[in-house]
């Protein structure tokens, strides 16, 4: 069932985009790495997103060093997410931190935009 992101909670929503993503891997084919979020707001949480071989698995918690870390507010994610919020912008407004790579955080961005997720989804 479709649905708009706000009815998501942050589980679900790390569900769905797992699923997404899986099902059309051909913007993800050739990037390997762990990114991993650390998540706050009215939802929180710390999820790692292993991108390998045109797959991603998402694990909530710590598994392994992840390759960059993303700390930013549910609300920002879900914008993120979406579209709706540029990483570059969030960086320099301090709605996202990065730590490690940045360059693999920016690529995130642009896997995104190729995605083109809309809501519902």
């Amino acid at each position: 069932m479709v649905k708009a992101i706000k009815e998501y909670s942050l589980a679900a929503l790390m569900e769905r985009i797992e699923e997404i993503f899986n099902q059309n891997p051909g913007p993800i084919k050739g990037f390997n790495a762990v990114v991993q979020y650390d998540v706050s707001g009215e939802e929180k949480g710390t999820y790692q997103h292993f991108f390998k071989n045109g797959s991603l698995t998402i694990k909530k918690g710590v598994e392994t060093t992840p390759t960059c870390t993303m700390q930013l507010s549910y609300d920002s994610f879900k914008k993120f997410v979406l579209g709706k919020q540029s990483g570059t912008m969030a960086l320099l407004t301090g709605r996202v931190r990065v730590l490690g790579n940045l360059s693999t955080a920016m690529r995130i961005e642009t896997i995104l935009r190729r995605y083109n997720i809309r809501e519902p989804f």
